[in-house]
């Protein structure tokens, strides 16, 4: 893309609605106008998904837990 790591991970968090506020940490102006490009990174879908694709986490204990068939349907019952 002819972008930095850090102005591809920055236009990422401002087009991804899970993300309420993207984290700057320049230390020096060098850096802030680095960071400000982020603004002009335009995405492709493709790009996007894989993006996506490599920050996906799962959610692990307690959430698979609560989020299972039998959880749901104690739930109801009660």
């Amino acid at each position: 893309m002819g972008r930095t790591p850090a102005q591809v991970g920055l236009a990422w968090g401002l087009q991804n609605s899970g993300v309420t506020a993207p984290i700057i940490g320049a230390r020096t102006p060098a850096q802030i106008e680095e960071d400000l490009g982020a603004f002009e990174v335009d995405f492709t879908a493709s790009q996007l998904a894989r993006l996506d694709d490599a920050s996906a986490i799962e959610p692990g204990v307690p959430h698979d837990m609560l989020a299972s068939d039998h959880v749901r349907n104690v739930t109801k019952a009660a």
